[in-house]
Formats: C-alpha cells, sequence, structure tokens
C-alpha cells in the first residue's frame, strides 16, 4: 500500500489521472462515446457549418460592401469638392459677365427711357394742344349754341308778343293759306284721294276688295229706300253682326269656306231671311262669298258697311253734314280726355254700360243718326280704341259726301272767310272737296297745323321755332 502511494506519487496528477482513468476504462462506453461524438461531428459538418459559413460569407460581402461604398462615397466628395471648385468658379465668371451685361442693359434702359421720356413730352404737349383746341372748339360750339336759343328765346317772345295781337294771329294765318296756294298753283297733279278706303287702310288687299264689293252691293240694293227704311236696316246688322261676334263656329264657316259660295249664300239666306231687312240679308250674303284675309276684317268691313248705312240715312234725311260735325266734335273731345276713351274702350265691360256712358256724355246734344252712329261704333268695337273708331266715323261722313276732312289747328278761332278759303286752297292741292273742321290750341302760337288724312303740314309758329332750336350746332 505504501508501495502503491508512493508510486502516485512519483506519477504526479496527470499520472494520477490517468491511472484512474485506465482503473474506470470501459472499452463499450468508450466506443459509444466516441461514436455519439463522431455522430455530433457529422451533425455540426452537415447542419451547423454551412450555415455558419454562409453566414460569415454574408458577413465578409457586407463588410466588403461597406468598404467600396465608403471607397466610393469618398471619391464622391472628392469629385463634389472639385464640382463645388468648379461651380464657384464659373459663377465668379457668370456674376462677372452678369456684372457687365448689367452695365450694358442699365446704359441701354437709360437711353430708351430718355427717348420714351421725349415722345412722351412729345405727345402730351401735342395732345394738350388738341385738348386745349377741342375745349375752344367745345366753347365755341356751346357759345354759339346758347347764343342760337338765345336768340330763338328771343325771337319766340317777340313773335309771342306780336302774335297777342288778332290781327296778327289772323295775319299768320293767311300766310300759311298764301304759301298753302302758291303750293297748289305750283302743283301740276293732285294728290290722289283715299276717301273710298276709309277704315280699310289696315286690311288686305283682298279684304279691302271684299269691303268695296259689299258697299258697292249695299247701294244698288239701298237705291229706293228711305231714312227710316235704313235706320231700321242698321239695327237689323248690328244684331247680325253681335250674333256673328257671339258665335265663333257660324263666323268662321262663313268666312273661311271659300269654295262653297253657294252654300254659304244659302247658309245666310235660311238664316237672317224674315228675320232681318232684305237689303241687310244682301250685305250678308255678298260679304259671305268674298275672300276674306281674316275673320277680324269680314266683321270690320260689316261694322264700316254699317255706319255706311246709317250715313246714307242722313244723307237721304238731308243732315249728312250736321252728323260729320257732330261725329268730329265728339272725336276732338275724346281726343282730349284719353281716360275716357279708355273706359269707351274697355273690353273687360259690358256693352250696354259703356253704352250708358256714351249716353251720359252726347246722347242728349246730337242727332238720331249721329247717336246711332256712336252707340253701334262703341257696341262693336271689336278691339279698336274707340276715339280711333269714332275719328274714322267722321273721315268716312266726309267721304260719303265726297269730301276729305282736312282737321286744322290754329292758335285762336278762324274766321269764316278763312276757313272757306282754306278748304278751297286744299280742295286745289288735293283734287276733291275738303271739310275743314277747326280746332283752337293757343301753344301753336299762330300758323296752322293741318292734316288730311295720313298727311301732315306743321305751318304752325310753335313747331317752326321748335325745329329753328332743333338745328342750332350741339
Amino acid at each position: 500500500m505504501a508501495a502503491n502511494t508512493e508510486t502516485e506519487s512519483d506519477q504526479g496528477p496527470i499520472g494520477t489521472w490517468l491511472h484512474d482513468i485506465g482503473a474506470a476504462f470501459d472499452p463499450a462506453i468508450f466506443i459509444a462515446q466516441l461514436f455519439g461524438f463522431a455522430v455530433i461531428i457529422f451533425l455540426l459538418w452537415k447542419y451547423v457549418r454551412p450555415p455558419v459559413q454562409k453566414m460569415m460569407r454574408d458577413r465578409q460581402e457586407t463588410v466588403r460592401t461597406q468598404l467600396a461604398e465608403a471607397e466610393a462615397a469618398k471619391k464622391r466628395v472628392a469629385e463634389g469638392k472639385k464640382a463645388r471648385e468648379k461651380a464657384v468658379t464659373e459663377a465668379k465668371a457668370e456674376a462677372e459677365q452678369l456684372k457687365k451685361d448689367a452695365a450694358a442693359d442699365a446704359e441701354a434702359i437709360t437711353s430708351d427711357i430718355r427717348a420714351q421720356a421725349d415722345h412722351e413730352v412729345k405727345r402730351i404737349s401735342e395732345h394738350g394742344r388738341n385738348q386745349v383746341a377741342l375745349v375752344r372748339a367745345n366753347l365755341v360750339r356751346q357759345l354759339r349754341t346758347d347764343l342760337g336759343l338765345a336768340a330763338v328765346d328771343k325771337a319766340g317772345e317777340l313773335v309771342r308778343n306780336h302774335l297777342a295781337d288778332d290781327s296778327a294771329q289772323a295775319a299768320s294765318v293767311d300766310r300759311v293759306i298764301d304759301e298753302l296756294e302758291e303750293m297748289s298753283s305750283g302743283s301740276s297733279s293732285a294728290v290722289p284721294s283715299s276717301a273710298k278706303l276709309v277704315g280699310l287702310h289696315a286690311m288686305r288687299a283682298a279684304s279691302r276688295d271684299a269691303a268695296l264689293a259689299v258697299s258697292d252691293k249695299f247701294d244698288s240694293a239701298a237705291s229706293d229706300l228711305d231714312g227710316a227704311a235704313l235706320a231700321a236696316a242698321s239695327g237689323d246688322l248690328t244684331a247680325a253682326i253681335n250674333l256673328l261676334g257671339e258665335n265663333p263656329v257660324l263666323r268662321k264657316r262663313l268666312v273661311e269656306d271659300d269654295e262653297n259660295a253657294a252654300g254659304k249664300n244659302s247658309l245666310v239666306h235660311t238664316l237672317f231671311d224674315g228675320k232681318v231687312a232684305p237689303v241687310v240679308v244682301e250685305v250678308l250674303a255678298t260679304a259671305s262669298t268674298q275672300r276674306w284675309s281674316s275673320s277680324g276684317d269680314f266683321i270690320t268691313a260689316l261694322r264700316r258697311q254699317n255706319s255706311l248705312i246709317v250715313l246714307t240715312a242722313a244723307e237721304r234725311d238731308g243732315v249728312i253734314e250736321q252728323v260729320e260735325d257732330e261725329l268730329f266734335r265728339v272725336s276732338r273731345i275724346l281726343e282730349a280726355n284719353p281716360q275716357l276713351a279708355s273706359l269707351l274702350s274697355d273690353h273687360g265691360k259690358d256693352a250696354d254700360k259703356r253704352v250708358d256712358l256714351l249716353q251720359k256724355l252726347v246722347g242728349e246734344k246730337v242727332s238720331g243718326h249721329t247717336w246711332t252712329l256712336l252707340s253701334s261704333t262703341v257696341r262693336l268695337l271689336n278691339g279698336q280704341a274707340a276715339d280711333v273708331a269714332v275719328d274714322q266715323l267722321a273721315e268716312l261722313a266726309a267721304a260719303r259726301r265726297g269730301e276729305s276732312v282736312a282737321h286744322v289747328v290754329s292758335a285762336s278761332e278762324l274766321a269764316d272767310a278763312q276757313v272757306e278759303r282754306l278748304a278751297t286752297v286744299l280742295g286745289g292741292i288735293y283734287g276733291r272737296t275738303i271739310s275743314v273742321q277747326t280746332e283752337v290750341q293757343p301753344e301753336l302760337l299762330g300758323g296752322l297745323r293741318i292734316s288730311v288724312g295720313d298727311e301732315v303740314i306743321d305751318a304752325d309758329v310753335a313747331t317752326r321755332l321748335a325745329k329753328a332750336a332743333e338745328t342750332l350746332p350741339r
């Protein structure tokens, strides 16, 4: 035992360890451990080594990439430094060039400004001279206008003072008549008459011809009728016109069926024979067989014919001149009172009420024939203004007498001799008898204003003064 202890002591720790191992060595265990170690080595080699190697390679590649990028960045920094130095150099050169260009531009701009300033000075000077000339011309024109207006006003004042005398008024009228007389003697042809067309001017040719045919038929059919029979016929025709106005289908049947004249004629006789005067039946039958431009023209022509029937009655009773004068007076009343004319023309009101208003106005102041004309006209206005319709009645009355009406407006009442002379002179101008209807308007100052149909002769002093003022420069 002592010997063994000595031996172990002589071998040292390693020897002791080896001795222990040898004492404990088991070959089977050793082989198993060796196999396990080999398996572990295999597994490490097979499954651990490749990822580790790949990781190492990736890491190396990353390092190499970073080194390359660092080198590239270093190169870029160097290149950037060179580019900056180059840019600074170029900027300095460009700044120097800009400085030179700016100096040149400043010189050019200064030169242009001087030239523009010189041009503007000249332009302003020229404009100033033109403005001065324009102001001067305007002042001269205004002065002329003011002086002209003052002269016209003064002349007007002198004329008014002069015409305040009745003899001067009469002299101004005589001068106008003298001028018209010279016109009459110097004219080789008379103004054509349109008396037959009174009340028909707004119609087309077909309707005018139809209306004239109706008038001709009446003249032939009523040649032997007296005033009373004609007055009764007027009442019948008024009733027939009312019937046609209230029955658009019947009116359309009588107007539009141009190819069936015989049928329309038969229809008229069926409706009206024995109910109205024969002359009225003839008028309606003739009207129904004519060609009309519109049904409105048909009614208008019948209204006109109704007025002609009454005027014929007045003519045969010997009072047509009185009727004409009364119609003219009523037309002047309506013209001077637009509100009254509007009330009589108001188709929204019942016809009887409008006739009642007319009765209160003129019923007891006019003859029976005139009242018949006025009442039937107001009742059958058919859209026409009352004042226009009454004015046409006066013209129709004059035309029935073979005359044309001259509406003469003067500043004061005309003497009978002046009216007669004026009628004679106008008759020479128009080639037919002229019926003069007078009206007084003091604002005309003097002279005359004459209307014959659509023609107006402004020979009054007020109009001439106004025209003189209008011709002044403005």
